[in-house]
């Protein structure tokens, strides 16, 4: 687990309104660049899919295209990876942009990870509406780490827009089972975004941020997920009787 990805540790008992509100902000701020980092971590999977997607003929141009692009994103050149480099040729074949790809070959396996590497890109220059449609098409793939990371994008994104009950429920559904490997993860995304629904005034999120939380705990893990499910239920005042 790298530092970036750590929480910050409080002891319990020194929690006090203005502590616990000051360790949300903190801890949703970090959440947001976690989130971003985990969407774009989901193309390690990327060799797994020029391996399969290449015994596929109907995928081939697509995995081509993709490979060609893929060094912008990679690199961080956002806007380039999106629309493309028409100044350069590799291997004779033009560099198209990932909307290009996910237009021309959206319903292709290689067509759903341009969509995902599209919508992270789209977030990562800050432009959450349009993001949107891309992690959509993504979250519709049959690979389940697609699909996955096209529904937390669509959450991260609704989570920039301070729409947190429709961020929480889309954390849900990237979760997966729970003894799936984004479970915790995803499901402490989820209450959290409960958790900054319900300082707005909504009881029924604050009850779901409990819930979830109390699942976590449950879960007993040992992860870091565990101790920071404890502190939520420290921050919205629930307490084990």
């Amino acid at each position: 687990m790298s530092e970036t990805e750590k929480m910050i540790e409080t002891n319990e008992t020194d929690w006090n309104v203005r502590e616990a509100e000051q360790e949300q902000d903190v801890l949703i701020g970090k959440i947001k660049k976690i989130g971003f980092a985990l969407i774009a971590v989901l193309a390690i999977g990327l060799g797994y899919y020029f391996y399969t997607g290449m015994q596929e003929t109907n995928n081939e141009e697509a995995m081509t295209a993709l490979s060609r692009i893929s060094s912008y994103y990679e690199t961080g050149q956002f806007q380039k990876a999106l629309d493309g480099d028409p100044s350069r040729s590799i291997r004779g074949g033009k560099v198209i942009g990932l909307k290009a790809i996910v237009s021309e070959f959206g319903g292709t396996s290689a067509g759903s990870f341009a969509a995902l590497y599209a919508g992270t890109s789209l977030m990562n220059l800050g432009k959450f509406s349009e993001a949107m449609p891309y992690f959509e098409t993504a979250s519709g793939s049959a690979d389940e780490t697609v699909s996955a990371g096209g529904k937390a994008g669509m959450a991260a994104c609704k989570e920039e827009m301070n729409s947190y009950e429709e961020a929480a429920s889309l954390y849900e559904a990237a979760a997966g089972p729970k003894d799936g490997p984004m479970y915790e993860r995803y499901t402490l995304f989820a209450a959290l975004n409960y958790e900054k629904a319900s300082a707005g005034g909504s009881g029924s999120a604050k009850e779901k941020a409990i819930t979830l939380l109390k699942g976590l705990v449950a879960k007993n893990s040992g992860s870091e997920y565990t101790t920071e499910a404890k502190m939520g239920l420290a921050r919205l005042g629930w307490h084990e009787n």
